[in-house]
């Protein structure tokens, strides 16, 4: 058998997988929470069953929901291609087999193609993992042929659970020298019991009288009760009787009351109707009295006149007091904008500086047409640009003084940085020197020419007289000067006439000279170069001090110009302001306010000409409005008190109105109502000699009278009905007793007495039964021998089943031993000799053999000769024999269960070379057991070469799953 498929559905992580595996070894590789041990689940969960949720293993259900469950494709040589479907359903899941052939199961087919294996016995033999591993050190040979026993036959697990709880049981019900079992104590409870019931034996001969005389006594208690029973029948006639007698003479004396009774007829509730009859027709009487008077009164103010037309004139006027009231509104109004706008006209003319009525008056007729504002706007635009052109002048000017202050200050520290005269004069002698270097240079040359020497004297001449002139014309004496020194330095280098004659001292003076010039060239030249340039900066400052002083001058005379047009333009100015009352010295910047101003103040006059035109008007208009309310309302109105007087008068006209409309309504009322009450007040009179009618009378004095003894009549009647309703209860026998009431009391007191004699006699007999009963009763209830003698009963059939309960039990557990026995010695030695074989492979030869000593424990014996005990050996060796047993059970086992082979990472604590060898055992057990090896180590994949690797990260990664 070998899983050719997975197919999950939902199983923890993985969701919608399908793993293809091989036929021989399949290697699912992943890192720690890859979902491995899931994949491992899934198979052992489908095949065996979901956990429940009691149990500690866990379900692995879907964490993103999803239906649980999948499917396992198995190929198996009996029932061919097998899928196996379990979902979730019951505890387990539903499972569903569909064959090959067509044929589909549930439960029972799958429990044929397992073989009978649980999950239990499945893991015993072929599932396991390194935990497993370590527990090899303890196993028995007995616990061997269990294991054999369960992994071998189909239900045998089942029979060795059995087997074990059989011996627990038959300890818990006999031992032969124990206390605590169940057949034990119930032997010493029997033995008890008989004891007892032999001692209760003895109590039996005084138990028959006691049970006779009790039966005397129930014999006369019953004679009493008849007794009793007769005595109370004659007290409850004698008591019948006694009660009987007062109604019977009730009776007698209501008929004769009834025999003297006048009026039997009277009409139903006739008092109350009468009464209520009288109430209504009083109530209605001084209604209709009150009606009469409030009518009479009508009558009288209906008599008052109503003037029609006055009340049309105030409602008119009512209808326009709005109109009123905006035209008072108004002339408010108006005032309070006159009022407005002088104040605002008065502190104009105070900003304007116009005080008097006279100017004022000036400024308001004064011409302040556009032509007028054309003309102010040009002598002030032309005041405004001359003062715009003298302030940018005059700033001109002072920045002019203040450059000219600054050049000023730099020449001032420019002389300071003079060269001193002893540079000059060191300068003069250099040049001196320097001019008798060049002659003595030109002296000491082979040749001379007397042509160059002309010229240099020319142009030394004309040199000089150069630098003279500019110095006068620029007023600047240091170019005269440094022209001077330049044409007698050209002079004395190449004017001077060579001498003819060279002695050797002149020659030698000559180079001295020349090496003294050369020496001091350098010094020279920086002192000349300083000093050119002192004089260039000095010359530069006073030209740029000159030119500011000249265009200083040209501002000031444009100054005095603009000055003068000024103050002519502000002369202009002041006499156009004249015409407006406007003198003094004003600012040009608020000219154009004021102009606006003296406009401003002439519109304001205008407007307030208009207003108090309006103001006459709307006042005229007041006046006529309030002589038309003061003829409306018939009094003086003023213009504070006029709405209030004609809404007034208004109201009260259309109260006198309305009051008459509503007097000659109430007048048509009380006429229906007068009408009303009338026949109403006959008809309650017509109803009340109705009802003396009925009750056959004259006079109300009469109709109680009736009313009286028609009640007596009806309350006779009534009591007779009752008396006659109690005697029916009563026997007719005692109608005809001619006992007197003192009798029936006699004879009541007799039968007491009787009574109680009787009841004394009955307490005496019950006290004796009491006592008697409490005897036997002792007797009973004092370890009573019915009830040991059931106890007994009931102990010893407990004892029974007890005891055959025990002996099934032997007889199944000895035969359970046999069968352990005997598979113990047919398949263990076979088992052992293959795990022998497959633990020298796992070690390399380095031990010889792997057995059980006589004490049932596992030793393994090595080349040298040395036995050792499996706890002696080192941990992987333990795992190899461990796994070699594993191995070989399985191989015991390929014909009746040819199941896969699964291992969780088993091989943790191997070398190389134990890996090694291992790898060679799996792929040789391969050819008959398919394998199923779950690794996290990376470097097991290179042990596999043929194997079918299941990469279970990228499973779950081709599907976008996450972990779980």
């Amino acid at each position: 058998m070998y899983i050719k498929k997975l197919v999950i559905y939902g199983f923890g992580q993985h969701e919608d997988i399908t793993v293809e595996l091989s036929k021989t070894i399949n290697v699912f590789y992943g890192l720690n929470e890859a979902g491995k041990t899931t994949i491992q689940q899934f198979i052992l969960q489908i095949l065996f069953g979901f956990p429940q949720k009691n149990q500690q293993q866990l379900r692995y259900e879907p964490k993103k929901g999803g239906q649980y469950g999948g499917q396992v494709h198995l190929i198996d040589d009996e029932f061919g291609e097998c899928m196996i479907e379990r979902v979730k359903g019951k505890a387990s899941g539903d499972v569903t087999i569909h064959l090959s052939n067509g044929e589909k199961g549930h439960e029972d087919l799958l429990a044929k193609i397992l073989r009978g294996y649980n999950r239990q016995s499945f893991e015993a033999v072929f599932s396991f993992s390194v935990h497993q591993l370590q527990q090899m050190e303890n196993l028995s040979e007995e616990e061997l042929s269990r294991v054999l026993l369960a992994s071998g036959t189909t239900g045998a697990d089942q029979l060795s659970n059995v087997k074990q709880q059989l011996e627990k049981r038959q300890q818990e019900l006999f031992k032969k020298s124990g206390k605590i079992p169940v057949l034990n104590q119930q032997i010493v409870e029997l033995s008890k019991q008989d004891q007892k019931i032999k001692e209760e034996r003895k109590k039996l001969d005084d138990y028959e009288p006691f049970i006779k005389r009790i039966d005397d006594i129930q014999t006369e208690l019953t004679n009493l009760d008849q007794q009793e029973q007769q005595l109370q029948l004659n007290i409850h006639q004698l008591n019948e009787l006694r009660q009987l007698s007062p109604l019977l003479d009730k009776k007698q004396k209501l008929e004769s009351e009834l025999a003297v009774v006048m009026y039997t007829t009277f009409p139903a509730n006739g008092v109350q109707r009468y009464e209520h009859l009288q109430d209504r027709q009083l109530t209605n009487d001084a209604a209709l009295k009150k009606v009469q008077q409030d009518y009479e009164r009508l009558l009288e103010q209906l008599h008052v006149e109503f003037d029609e037309s006055r009340l049309n004139n105030l409602k008119e006027l009512v209808e326009r007091d709005n109109e009123w009231r905006e035209w008072q509104s108004q002339i408010h109004q108006l005032e309070r904008d006159i009022q407005a706008i002088e104040q605002e006209m008065a502190i104009q003319f105070q900003l304007l500086g116009i005080t008097q009525k006279e100017q004022q008056q000036a400024v308001l007729q004064a011409e302040v047409s556009i032509q007028q504002d054309d003309q102010f706007q040009r002598l002030v635009q032309q005041l405004e640009d001359q003062e715009e052109q003298y302030r940018f002048q005059e700033r001109v000017a002072n920045r002019l003084q203040e450059e000219i202050q600054t050049l000023s200050q730099k020449l001032d520290k420019l002389y300071e940085s003079m060269p001193t005269e002893q540079d000059q004069e060191r300068l003069n002698e250099w040049y001196k020197e320097k001019e008798e270097a060049a002659e003595a240079k030109v002296l000491l040359q082979p040749s001379h020419d007397l042509k160059s020497g002309q010229i240099a004297r020319v142009l030394s001449f004309l040199l000089a007289i150069v630098s003279i002139i500019l110095g006068i014309m620029q007023e600047k004496i240091m170019i005269s000067i440094f022209g001077i020194i330049a044409a007698v330095v050209l002079f004395m280098l190449f004017g001077r006439h060579s001498k003819d004659v060279k002695s050797d001292g002149h020659i030698e003076r000559y180079k001295r000279k020349l090496e003294k010039v050369h020496g001091m060239k350098a010094e020279m030249e920086q002192l000349e170069q300083s000093i050119r340039l002192y004089n260039d900066r000095v010359a530069l400052v006073e030209q740029q001090v000159e030119d500011k002083e000249k265009e200083q001058q040209q501002v000031l005379k444009l100054l005095s110009k603009l000055t003068m047009f000024t103050e002519q333009s502000r002369e202009q100015l002041n006499v156009f302001l004249a015409k407006f009352q406007i003198t003094g010295d004003i600012h040009p910047s608020v000219l154009n306010e004021i102009f606006r101003n003296v406009r401003q103040l002439q519109q304001s006059n205008n407007r307030i000409k208009m207003m108090a035109e309006q103001k006459a008007q709307l006042l005229a208009l007041s006046e006529e409005r309030l002589q038309k309310a003061s003829q409306a309302c018939k009094t003086s109105c003023t213009s504070e008190n006029m709405s209030t007087i004609v809404h007034n008068s208004y109201q009260q006209m259309l109260e006198q109105k309305h009051s008459i409309n509503h007097l000659t309504e109430r007048k048509k009322q009380l006429q229906q109502q007068l009408a009303e009450l009338s026949l109403l007040q006959k008809t309650y009179q017509e109803e009340i000699e109705k009802l003396l009618q009925e009750a056959q009378v004259q006079t109300t004095d009469e109709y109680y009278t009736a009313a009286e003894q028609y009640t007596q009549l009806v309350n006779i009647h009534t009591l007779l009905k009752q008396i006659n309703a109690q005697l029916k209860m009563f026997d007719d026998k005692l109608y005809t007793s001619n006992l007197s009431i003192q009798d029936i009391i006699n004879r009541l007191d007799q039968y007491k007495e009787q009574e109680l004699q009787l009841q004394q006699q009955r307490n005496i007999l019950l006290k004796e039964q009491a006592t008697l009963h409490a005897q036997v009763e002792h007797l009973l209830e004092d370890q009573q021998y019915a009830y040991h003698l059931q106890q007994f009963e009931q102990q010893k059939a407990a004892f029974n089943d007890h005891a055959k309960e025990w002996a099934i039990s032997k007889l199944i557990s000895t035969a359970i031993q046999e069968t352990l026995y005997r598979l113990k010695e047919e398949k263990l030695p076979a088992v052992l000799q293959h795990a022998e074989h497959y633990f020298k492979i796992l070690t390399n030869n380095r031990y010889e053999s792997l057995y059980m000593n006589i004490e049932g424990r596992f030793e393994v014996l090595s080349v040298e000769g040395i036995r050792y005990s499996i706890a002696e050996l080192s941990q992987a060796t333990k795992e190899q024999a461990y796994i070699a047993l594993r191995f070989a059970l399985a191989g015991s086992l390929k014909q009746s269960a040819p199941f896969p082979i699964i291992m969780d990472d088993p091989f943790v604590h191997f070398d190389r070379l134990r890996i090694t060898y291992m790898v060679q055992l799996i792929k040789s057990i391969s050819k008959e057991h398919q394998i199923l090896y779950f690794t996290c180590h990376e470097n097991m994949l290179n042990q596999w070469e043929k194997a079918n690797i299941v990469h279970v990260a990228e499973l779950k990664n081709e599907r976008g799953l996450t972990s779980v």
